[in-house]
Protein backbone atom coordinates (compact mmCIF):
# COMPACT_ATOMS: atom_id res chain seq x y z
CA UNK A 1 0.00 0.00 0.00
CA UNK A 2 2.56 2.32 0.76
CA UNK A 3 4.73 1.60 -2.33
CA UNK A 4 1.19 2.50 -4.76
CA UNK A 5 0.84 5.58 -2.05
CA UNK A 6 4.62 6.74 -3.43
CA UNK A 7 3.87 5.91 -6.66
CA UNK A 8 0.61 8.07 -7.00
CA UNK A 9 2.82 11.03 -5.37
CA UNK A 10 5.62 10.80 -7.81
CA UNK A 11 2.77 10.76 -10.19
CA UNK A 12 1.23 14.07 -9.03
CA UNK A 13 4.30 15.66 -8.65
CA UNK A 14 5.38 14.80 -12.51
CA UNK A 15 1.16 17.10 -13.53
CA UNK A 16 1.86 19.46 -11.25
CA UNK A 17 5.97 20.51 -11.72
CA UNK A 18 6.86 21.24 -15.35
CA UNK A 19 9.08 18.61 -17.11
CA UNK A 20 11.55 21.12 -18.87
CA UNK A 21 13.50 23.51 -17.61
CA UNK A 22 13.13 26.99 -18.70
CA UNK A 23 10.03 28.94 -19.55
CA UNK A 24 7.09 27.60 -19.65
CA UNK A 25 3.06 28.67 -20.15
CA UNK A 26 0.61 29.97 -17.19
CA UNK A 27 0.01 25.98 -16.32
CA UNK A 28 3.76 24.93 -16.39
CA UNK A 29 2.58 22.78 -19.36
CA UNK A 30 4.59 23.51 -22.17
CA UNK A 31 7.74 25.39 -22.95
CA UNK A 32 8.31 29.22 -23.99
CA UNK A 33 11.63 29.37 -24.25
CA UNK A 34 10.42 29.98 -28.43
CA UNK A 35 7.25 30.95 -29.51
CA UNK A 36 6.43 31.27 -32.77
CA UNK A 37 3.89 33.25 -34.06
CA UNK A 38 1.93 33.31 -37.74
CA UNK A 39 0.30 36.40 -38.15
CA UNK A 40 -2.21 36.42 -40.57
CA UNK A 41 -4.71 39.38 -42.08
CA UNK A 42 -8.05 38.67 -42.19
CA UNK A 43 -10.55 40.03 -44.55
CA UNK A 44 -14.46 39.08 -45.41
CA UNK A 45 -15.34 37.96 -48.65
CA UNK A 46 -16.96 41.18 -49.34
CA UNK A 47 -14.31 43.50 -48.08
CA UNK A 48 -10.93 45.01 -50.10
CA UNK A 49 -7.75 44.68 -48.30
CA UNK A 50 -6.03 48.12 -47.15
CA UNK A 51 -2.94 48.85 -49.45
CA UNK A 52 -0.67 49.15 -46.98
CA UNK A 53 -1.87 46.18 -45.01
CA UNK A 54 1.75 44.46 -44.70
CA UNK A 55 3.44 48.05 -43.26
CA UNK A 56 0.57 47.83 -40.85
CA UNK A 57 1.56 44.15 -40.10
CA UNK A 58 5.21 44.41 -40.27
CA UNK A 59 5.03 47.16 -37.80
CA UNK A 60 3.12 45.86 -34.93
CA UNK A 61 4.83 42.59 -35.47
CA UNK A 62 8.39 44.16 -34.77
CA UNK A 63 7.11 46.19 -31.37
CA UNK A 64 5.49 43.28 -29.71
CA UNK A 65 9.17 41.15 -31.10
CA UNK A 66 11.49 44.33 -28.91
CA UNK A 67 8.94 44.43 -26.30
CA UNK A 68 8.99 40.42 -25.24
CA UNK A 69 12.71 40.79 -26.00
CA UNK A 70 13.57 43.82 -23.80
CA UNK A 71 11.14 42.09 -20.86
CA UNK A 72 12.67 38.54 -21.30
CA UNK A 73 15.77 39.05 -21.60
CA UNK A 74 16.63 37.02 -24.10
CA UNK A 75 15.05 34.16 -22.05
CA UNK A 76 11.95 33.63 -24.13
CA UNK A 77 12.44 34.54 -28.15
CA UNK A 78 9.54 35.72 -29.97
CA UNK A 79 9.20 35.24 -34.13
CA UNK A 80 6.68 36.48 -35.63
CA UNK A 81 5.77 35.24 -39.33
CA UNK A 82 3.62 37.03 -41.68
CA UNK A 83 1.06 35.26 -43.97
CA UNK A 84 2.32 36.61 -47.04
CA UNK A 85 -0.88 36.78 -48.67
CA UNK A 86 -4.67 38.54 -46.51
CA UNK A 87 -6.94 35.35 -45.98
CA UNK A 88 -10.17 36.24 -47.86
CA UNK A 89 -13.13 34.66 -46.18
CA UNK A 90 -15.76 31.99 -47.32
CA UNK A 91 -18.26 34.43 -45.21
CA UNK A 92 -19.27 38.19 -45.87
CA UNK A 93 -19.49 40.65 -43.09
CA UNK A 94 -22.96 40.27 -42.19
CA UNK A 95 -22.77 36.64 -42.09
CA UNK A 96 -19.46 37.20 -39.71
CA UNK A 97 -21.27 39.79 -37.66
CA UNK A 98 -24.99 37.56 -36.97
CA UNK A 99 -23.66 36.86 -33.69
CA UNK A 100 -21.97 37.75 -30.64
CA UNK A 101 -18.21 38.92 -29.82
CA UNK A 102 -17.46 34.71 -29.19
CA UNK A 103 -19.52 33.81 -32.17
CA UNK A 104 -17.13 35.73 -34.42
CA UNK A 105 -13.99 35.03 -32.53
CA UNK A 106 -14.70 31.60 -33.06
CA UNK A 107 -15.83 31.72 -36.91
CA UNK A 108 -12.67 33.64 -37.45
CA UNK A 109 -10.10 32.11 -36.07
CA UNK A 110 -11.55 28.15 -36.95
CA UNK A 111 -11.70 29.67 -40.36
CA UNK A 112 -8.43 30.23 -40.46
CA UNK A 113 -6.79 27.66 -38.51
CA UNK A 114 -8.42 25.12 -40.84
CA UNK A 115 -7.34 27.01 -44.07
CA UNK A 116 -3.73 26.52 -43.15
CA UNK A 117 -3.83 23.61 -41.11
CA UNK A 118 -2.22 25.33 -38.51
CA UNK A 119 -0.67 24.10 -36.64
CA UNK A 120 1.47 22.20 -38.76
CA UNK A 121 3.71 19.31 -37.15
CA UNK A 122 6.25 18.62 -35.82
CA UNK A 123 6.16 22.36 -34.03
CA UNK A 124 9.15 22.96 -32.30
CA UNK A 125 8.52 26.25 -31.01
CA UNK A 126 5.03 26.92 -29.22
CA UNK A 127 2.87 28.23 -32.04
CA UNK A 128 0.27 30.90 -31.64
CA UNK A 129 -2.32 32.19 -33.99
CA UNK A 130 -2.64 35.98 -34.30
CA UNK A 131 -5.23 37.03 -36.81
CA UNK A 132 -5.82 40.92 -37.26
CA UNK A 133 -8.74 41.28 -38.80
CA UNK A 134 -10.22 43.78 -41.21
CA UNK A 135 -13.67 44.60 -39.48
CA UNK A 136 -14.87 44.85 -35.98
CA UNK A 137 -18.04 42.93 -34.24
CA UNK A 138 -20.25 45.43 -35.08
CA UNK A 139 -20.16 48.32 -37.80
CA UNK A 140 -17.66 50.91 -37.09
CA UNK A 141 -15.77 53.76 -38.84
CA UNK A 142 -12.49 53.02 -36.51
CA UNK A 143 -10.50 55.81 -38.57
CA UNK A 144 -12.89 58.44 -37.77
CA UNK A 145 -13.59 56.42 -34.45
CA UNK A 146 -17.85 57.05 -35.54
CA UNK A 147 -20.53 54.08 -35.43
CA UNK A 148 -23.27 55.06 -37.54
CA UNK A 149 -26.87 55.38 -35.97
CA UNK A 150 -30.36 56.29 -37.20
CA UNK A 151 -29.81 59.92 -35.77
CA UNK A 152 -26.26 60.47 -38.31
CA UNK A 153 -22.86 59.49 -36.55
CA UNK A 154 -21.73 59.03 -32.86
CA UNK A 155 -18.44 58.58 -31.71
CA UNK A 156 -17.06 55.56 -29.75
CA UNK A 157 -13.57 54.87 -28.90
CA UNK A 158 -11.46 55.82 -25.56
CA UNK A 159 -10.96 59.49 -25.90
CA UNK A 160 -8.84 61.09 -22.81
CA UNK A 161 -7.77 64.42 -22.16
CA UNK A 162 -7.50 64.59 -26.44
CA UNK A 163 -5.21 61.68 -26.26
CA UNK A 164 -6.63 58.28 -28.50
CA UNK A 165 -6.09 55.42 -27.46
CA UNK A 166 -8.02 51.88 -28.47
CA UNK A 167 -10.87 50.67 -27.29
CA UNK A 168 -14.48 50.22 -28.41
CA UNK A 169 -17.52 48.45 -27.73
CA UNK A 170 -17.73 47.65 -31.55
CA UNK A 171 -14.90 46.45 -31.39
CA UNK A 172 -14.52 42.46 -29.89
CA UNK A 173 -10.71 41.16 -29.38
CA UNK A 174 -10.41 38.16 -28.11
CA UNK A 175 -7.96 35.30 -27.16
CA UNK A 176 -7.78 31.75 -25.74
CA UNK A 177 -4.66 29.82 -24.41
CA UNK A 178 -5.49 26.24 -25.32
CA UNK A 179 -3.87 24.13 -22.76
CA UNK A 180 -4.42 21.01 -24.73
CA UNK A 181 -3.59 21.11 -28.36
CA UNK A 182 -0.70 23.70 -26.87
CA UNK A 183 -1.45 26.19 -28.72
CA UNK A 184 -2.81 29.72 -28.37
CA UNK A 185 -5.17 31.64 -30.48
CA UNK A 186 -5.76 35.42 -30.44
CA UNK A 187 -8.09 37.84 -32.05
CA UNK A 188 -7.28 41.65 -32.68
CA UNK A 189 -10.53 43.45 -34.17
CA UNK A 190 -9.95 46.35 -36.42
CA UNK A 191 -10.23 48.94 -33.79
CA UNK A 192 -7.49 47.43 -32.48
CA UNK A 193 -4.97 48.05 -34.69
CA UNK A 194 -5.65 49.26 -37.89
CA UNK A 195 -5.27 52.70 -36.73
CA UNK A 196 -2.20 53.36 -34.91
CA UNK A 197 -3.94 55.00 -31.55
CA UNK A 198 -1.53 55.05 -28.86
CA UNK A 199 -1.44 51.77 -26.95
CA UNK A 200 -2.30 49.64 -30.06
CA UNK A 201 0.64 47.89 -29.78
CA UNK A 202 -0.31 46.96 -26.07
CA UNK A 203 -3.70 45.35 -27.51
CA UNK A 204 -1.29 43.13 -30.31
CA UNK A 205 0.34 41.89 -27.63
CA UNK A 206 -2.09 41.86 -24.68
CA UNK A 207 -4.39 39.25 -26.46
CA UNK A 208 -2.10 38.01 -29.28
CA UNK A 209 1.08 36.51 -27.21
CA UNK A 210 -0.25 37.86 -23.39
CA UNK A 211 -3.52 35.68 -23.13
CA UNK A 212 -2.62 33.06 -25.38
CA UNK A 213 0.37 31.86 -23.31
CA UNK A 214 -1.92 31.50 -20.58
CA UNK A 215 -1.09 35.37 -18.77
CA UNK A 216 -4.25 36.57 -17.14
CA UNK A 217 -5.11 40.05 -15.87
CA UNK A 218 -3.07 41.36 -12.99
CA UNK A 219 -5.09 41.03 -9.47
CA UNK A 220 -4.30 45.15 -9.08
CA UNK A 221 -4.83 47.21 -11.97
CA UNK A 222 -1.39 49.28 -12.82
CA UNK A 223 -0.32 50.18 -16.23
CA UNK A 224 0.86 47.16 -17.63
CA UNK A 225 1.00 45.50 -20.87
CA UNK A 226 -1.84 42.86 -19.07
CA UNK A 227 -3.95 45.27 -17.28
CA UNK A 228 -4.46 48.63 -18.15
CA UNK A 229 -1.38 49.73 -20.91
CA UNK A 230 -3.16 50.14 -23.68
CA UNK A 231 -5.09 52.94 -22.20
CA UNK A 232 -1.92 54.46 -20.91
CA UNK A 233 0.75 54.50 -23.77
CA UNK A 234 2.70 52.54 -26.19
CA UNK A 235 4.02 49.40 -25.79
CA UNK A 236 7.49 50.71 -25.34
CA UNK A 237 6.43 52.67 -22.15
CA UNK A 238 4.42 49.27 -20.93
CA UNK A 239 6.10 46.07 -19.19
CA UNK A 240 4.87 42.88 -17.93
CA UNK A 241 4.64 42.65 -14.17
CA UNK A 242 7.71 40.77 -12.85
CA UNK A 243 5.88 38.39 -10.71
CA UNK A 244 3.82 37.23 -13.83
CA UNK A 245 7.01 36.35 -15.74
CA UNK A 246 8.02 34.42 -12.78
CA UNK A 247 5.49 32.65 -12.67
CA UNK A 248 6.35 31.29 -16.03
CA UNK A 249 9.72 30.71 -15.14
CA UNK A 250 11.63 34.05 -15.86
CA UNK A 251 14.70 34.75 -13.55
CA UNK A 252 15.88 38.70 -12.86
CA UNK A 253 19.40 39.50 -14.53
CA UNK A 254 20.96 42.09 -13.41
CA UNK A 255 19.27 45.70 -13.85
CA UNK A 256 22.29 47.01 -16.23
CA UNK A 257 21.27 44.23 -18.72
CA UNK A 258 17.74 46.04 -19.06
CA UNK A 259 18.70 49.34 -18.60
CA UNK A 260 15.22 51.59 -20.17
CA UNK A 261 16.37 54.76 -19.54
CA UNK A 262 19.20 54.51 -22.16
CA UNK A 263 17.07 52.12 -24.59
CA UNK A 264 16.11 54.33 -27.60
CA UNK A 265 12.93 51.81 -27.74
CA UNK A 266 11.99 52.44 -24.09
CA UNK A 267 12.34 56.05 -24.29
CA UNK A 268 11.26 57.38 -27.75
CA UNK A 269 7.47 59.11 -28.00
CA UNK A 270 6.11 61.52 -29.97
CA UNK A 271 3.08 62.92 -29.04
CA UNK A 272 1.35 65.75 -31.11
CA UNK A 273 0.95 69.49 -29.73
CA UNK A 274 -1.39 70.70 -29.21
CA UNK A 275 -3.27 66.96 -28.45
CA UNK A 276 -6.35 68.37 -30.28
CA UNK A 277 -5.74 71.43 -32.88
CA UNK A 278 -7.81 73.27 -34.68
CA UNK A 279 -7.95 73.95 -38.89
CA UNK A 280 -5.08 76.24 -39.64
CA UNK A 281 -3.08 75.39 -36.32
CA UNK A 282 0.12 74.31 -36.39
CA UNK A 283 0.68 71.02 -35.31
CA UNK A 284 4.11 69.51 -34.44
CA UNK A 285 5.26 66.29 -32.72
CA UNK A 286 7.52 66.44 -29.19
CA UNK A 287 9.83 63.94 -29.41
CA UNK A 288 11.00 61.77 -26.35
CA UNK A 289 15.03 61.07 -27.03
CA UNK A 290 17.60 58.64 -24.14
CA UNK A 291 20.06 61.41 -22.63
CA UNK A 292 22.88 61.72 -25.18
CA UNK A 293 21.41 60.14 -28.34
CA UNK A 294 22.78 61.67 -31.39
CA UNK A 295 20.38 61.20 -34.75
CA UNK A 296 21.36 60.37 -38.18
CA UNK A 297 18.09 59.94 -39.78
CA UNK A 298 14.75 60.76 -39.00
CA UNK A 299 11.60 60.78 -41.28
CA UNK A 300 8.00 61.80 -40.60
CA UNK A 301 5.07 60.58 -42.75
CA UNK A 302 1.39 61.34 -42.40
CA UNK A 303 -1.87 60.27 -43.55
CA UNK A 304 -5.27 61.47 -43.69
CA UNK A 305 -7.40 58.77 -45.23
CA UNK A 306 -6.82 54.91 -44.35
CA UNK A 307 -6.96 54.03 -48.25
CA UNK A 308 -4.59 57.03 -49.00
CA UNK A 309 -0.93 57.45 -49.33
CA UNK A 310 1.44 58.39 -46.95
CA UNK A 311 3.10 61.56 -47.12
CA UNK A 312 6.72 62.70 -46.20
CA UNK A 313 6.74 65.93 -44.36
CA UNK A 314 10.03 67.24 -45.29
CA UNK A 315 11.90 68.94 -41.83
CA UNK A 316 14.21 72.17 -41.64
CA UNK A 317 17.28 71.71 -39.91
CA UNK A 318 17.17 71.47 -35.98
CA UNK A 319 19.36 70.82 -33.27
CA UNK A 320 20.57 67.12 -32.98
CA UNK A 321 18.60 65.21 -31.17
CA UNK A 322 15.19 67.47 -32.78
CA UNK A 323 13.31 68.60 -30.05
CA UNK A 324 10.04 68.36 -32.34
CA UNK A 325 9.24 67.32 -35.90
CA UNK A 326 6.98 70.09 -37.86
CA UNK A 327 3.63 68.37 -38.98
CA UNK A 328 1.87 71.51 -40.45
CA UNK A 329 -1.68 72.86 -40.52
CA UNK A 330 -4.74 70.88 -41.61
CA UNK A 331 -7.47 73.09 -43.64
CA UNK A 332 -10.38 71.23 -42.34
CA UNK A 333 -11.28 68.53 -39.52
CA UNK A 334 -9.79 65.38 -39.98
CA UNK A 335 -8.11 61.81 -38.24
CA UNK A 336 -4.36 61.78 -39.42
CA UNK A 337 -2.31 59.00 -38.23
CA UNK A 338 2.00 59.60 -38.38
CA UNK A 339 4.71 57.57 -38.04
CA UNK A 340 8.22 58.67 -37.56
CA UNK A 341 11.06 56.31 -38.35
CA UNK A 342 14.27 57.70 -36.78
CA UNK A 343 18.01 56.07 -36.25
CA UNK A 344 21.10 57.14 -34.27
CA UNK A 345 24.78 57.34 -34.91
CA UNK A 346 25.08 54.04 -32.66
CA UNK A 347 22.92 52.07 -35.48
CA UNK A 348 20.03 51.82 -32.99
CA UNK A 349 16.83 52.50 -34.75
CA UNK A 350 13.04 53.00 -33.57
CA UNK A 351 9.60 53.58 -35.42
CA UNK A 352 6.84 54.92 -33.66
CA UNK A 353 2.59 55.24 -34.98
CA UNK A 354 0.46 57.29 -33.72
CA UNK A 355 -2.87 59.55 -34.44
CA UNK A 356 -4.83 62.29 -33.28
CA UNK A 357 -7.99 64.13 -34.61
CA UNK A 358 -8.27 67.66 -36.14
CA UNK A 359 -11.07 69.10 -34.78
CA UNK A 360 -13.25 72.47 -35.03
CA UNK A 361 -13.74 72.24 -31.36
CA UNK A 362 -12.43 69.89 -28.86
CA UNK A 363 -16.17 68.35 -28.68
CA UNK A 364 -16.64 68.11 -32.31
CA UNK A 365 -16.15 65.01 -34.64
CA UNK A 366 -14.52 65.21 -37.79
CA UNK A 367 -16.89 63.18 -39.98
CA UNK A 368 -16.55 61.35 -43.26
CA UNK A 369 -17.86 62.82 -46.18
CA UNK A 370 -20.44 59.47 -46.60
CA UNK A 371 -23.31 59.64 -44.60
CA UNK A 372 -23.96 56.46 -42.10
CA UNK A 373 -25.66 53.43 -43.66
CA UNK A 374 -27.22 51.75 -40.65
CA UNK A 375 -27.20 48.13 -40.96
CA UNK A 376 -30.60 46.04 -39.91
CA UNK A 377 -30.88 44.54 -36.74
CA UNK A 378 -33.39 42.02 -38.17
CA UNK A 379 -30.16 39.22 -37.89
CA UNK A 380 -30.46 35.89 -35.84
CA UNK A 381 -27.84 36.30 -32.80
CA UNK A 382 -26.06 33.47 -31.77
CA UNK A 383 -24.87 33.17 -28.96
CA UNK A 384 -21.92 30.62 -27.90
CA UNK A 385 -22.84 28.49 -25.22
CA UNK A 386 -22.44 25.55 -26.23
CA UNK A 387 -19.13 23.11 -25.29
CA UNK A 388 -16.02 24.71 -27.20
CA UNK A 389 -15.81 22.63 -30.60
CA UNK A 390 -12.04 21.95 -30.86
CA UNK A 391 -11.39 22.65 -34.67
CA UNK A 392 -7.43 21.47 -34.22
CA UNK A 393 -8.12 17.33 -33.19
Amino acid sequence: MTFVRILFFIGVLQFCIPLKAGLHTWDGKHPIDKIAVTVVYFVPRDRIPLPDWKERVGYFCRRIERFHEREYQGQSQLTTHISPEPFQSARTTPQLRSGDANFIYYQTLGEVAQGLNFPQKPQKDFPILLVLSDINWRELDDFYRLKPTEDGFEFEGNLNKGEHFPGAKSGGARASYRSQQGVGWGLVSADGWRVPYRGSDCVVYHEGVGHTIGLPHPEKANASVMSLGQYRGWINESWINEDQKKRLGWTAKPTDTNDKTSDLFSVFRALPEPKVPKPNEPVSLKLNWPSGAKVSECQLRIQTDLQGSWITIPQVPSPNPPEVLQVGKFDRPTPVSYRVDAKLTTGEDVELWGYFQVRSQPSNNPTPAVRPQVTSSAVAIHSRTEKEFDLLS
